[in-house]
């Protein structure tokens, strides 16, 4: 029972991952962007900027958050399940 509960965690927070770094992706296309890293280089030499951009950024920082959490989670069902 356990196992079929930690498949389960597992599944429904990969699906969520993959959520969050398709709308993270989505927005740095929109940039012409391949990273963040990229991204942030494009505000900073000025290529570009205004009020989308900013609160993209902001976007941007909140879905790596989330990625964030989303992988420390998965690390600790991965280590539960062995």
């Amino acid at each position: 029972m356990e196992k079929m509960i930690i498949k389960s965690m597992k599944k429904v927070f990969l699906e969520e991952l993959n959520e969050l770094e398709n709308e993270l992706n989505e927005i740095l296309k929109k940039y012409n962007a391949k990273t963040i890293d990229e991204f942030k280089n494009k505000i900073s030499n000025g290529e570009i900027k205004g009020k989308e951009v900013e609160e993209d950024l902001e976007k941007i920082k909140v879905l790596e958050e989330n990625i964030n959490k989303i992988m420390k989670c998965l690390r600790e069902i991965n280590v539960k399940s062995l």
